[in-house]
């Protein structure tokens, strides 16, 4: 199993934009689950989560992945905004 295992998303990024970013890949570290398991397990093609996180595509996350990925990681979707 593979562990999510990212440099820090902070560069070039705001503090607001980059916010999100720190907190799925928190709550992915506490899961200890793959970060592609993750994305398949919520509906989105196995790349997804990673594409976000380490290439910041999209910049931000649509309405309905914030609502099913926060119910997923145990957060508030307000910390995906």
């Amino acid at each position: 199993m593979e562990l999510l295992n990212l440099k820090s998303v902070s560069g070039g990024l705001s503090v607001h934009e980059d916010t999100p970013r720190r907190v799925i890949e928190t709550a992915l570290n506490e899961l200890q689950e793959p970060v592609e398991a993750v994305s398949a397990a919520i509906g989105l093609p196995r790349s997804y989560l990673r594409l976000y996180l380490e290439n910041r595509l999209p910049r931000a996350l649509p309405a309905r992945v914030r609502r099913r990925l926060a119910s997923y990681l145990g957060v508030p979707e307000s910390a995906l905004r």
